[in-house]
């Protein structure tokens, strides 16, 4: 998917978003540290697995069919 668009389109996911997290910049570190509610993580250990957020990248949201 990410050779599909460009580095400044904004994307919005569904509740698996680990994986895009990763593709639009963010670290498998700060992934990781996100999952186990550290400060390091992407958002600062708030949002856990459902909620993380980058650069153009408007994260996952718990509600299933909430982006649409």
């Amino acid at each position: 998917m990410e050779h599909a668009i460009d580095k400044d389109d904004s994307v919005i996911t569904a509740y698996r978003c680990h994986g895009w997290t990763y593709m639009r910049g963010k670290s498998a570190l700060e992934v990781l540290a996100e999952l186990t509610g550290r400060e390091s993580g992407t958002t600062r250990g708030k949002g856990g697995s459902m909620h993380m957020y980058g650069h153009e990248f408007y994260g996952g949201n718990g509600i299933v069919g909430a982006q649409v």
